[in-house]
């Protein structure tokens, strides 16, 4: 599981903070890369300045607050693989954007996907409901971006959802087809985007 932090300037609650070193070369800005003179590059330390730089970009660039993806075995989601995500929400004012991707075989063997989804509350609580989601459309086309036999389609869960408890949620998922080991799915990710501003809630 990890916390992606919405702002690479202010720590945000619930999140993890990375700290960034201060380089000590004087006049050099945070987080800057310090390389050494130019005649002492090696192909390897280039590659690594290039990554790390990259990664600070991408998690600076990251609007999710809870991004996990669980892989399944063997590309075969039986009735006994459920997959749980466990994230922490410290804050009853704030709303989340909720999203599942799903990476699947172009030859699966339906139009769409039956879910069972339970949400299990701080308090012990759980709620559960079916849902179902298109991977083709009435045409048989995918409704993914294909590459390789595989696509990957970024599906919305809910919008606007609010948690009324503060402590840990898991979100649990359950395979709710007619087959017992259902092939053609090979990972399934669930992602929270907050919202920038509150939703109003009576």
């Amino acid at each position: 599981m990890r916390f992606i932090k919405s702002s690479c300037d202010e720590p945000q609650r619930g999140g993890i903070v990375v700290e960034k070193s201060i380089p000590d070369e004087p006049g050099a800005p945070l987080g800057a890369i310090i390389l050494p003179p130019r005649r002492d590059w090696s192909p390897l330390m280039v590659f690594s300045a290039v990554a790390a730089l990259l990664m600070l970009l991408s998690a600076c660039n990251s609007s999710y607050y809870f991004d996990e993806e669980k892989t399944i075995p063997n590309g075969q989601w039986t009735y006994a693989d459920t997959l749980e995500f466990r994230f922490s929400i410290p804050d009853t004012s704030a709303t989340f954007n909720l999203y599942l991707d799903f990476e699947y075989a172009d030859t699966f063997s339906s139009q769409n996907l039956y879910l069972k989804l339970h949400t299990v509350f701080p308090d012990g609580r759980r709620l559960s409901k079916q849902k179902s989601f298109d991977y083709f459309d009435a045409q048989g086309a995918p409704l993914g971006q294909c590459s390789g036999h595989k696509c990957r389609l970024h599906a919305v869960l809910q919008e606007n959802a609010y948690f009324n408890q503060v402590g840990e949620y898991v979100i649990v998922l359950e395979q709710f087809t007619r087959r017992e080991t259902l092939p053609g799915i090979y990972s399934v990710g669930l992602a929270l985007e907050k919202n920038k501003a509150p939703g109003a809630r009576q």
